[in-house]
């Protein structure tokens, strides 16, 4: 049995998802790259949708955590 696709969303960083998944653009083009991939939050990236790290440069800050419910 395959693992789950997982995404998990870090303090002031980018978003991992990690697992089987596809990866499109608002008209279905498609990415290439799966399996574990950092997608950018900040905005900022020059790599987009993919993370660069520019969140580091310009200070980006977001607290994310789940909720108990």
């Amino acid at each position: 049995m395959a693992e789950p696709t997982r995404i998990y969303v870090w303090n002031n960083d980018a978003l991992q998802v990690v697992g089987d998944f596809d990866l499109r653009d608002a008209e279905g083009g498609e990415f290439k790259q799966h399996g574990k991939v950092r997608l950018c939050r900040c905005g900022i990236s020059n790599t987009k949708p993919y993370c660069d790290n520019s969140h580091i440069r310009t200070g980006f800050q977001s607290q994310v955590s789940a909720n108990a419910d």
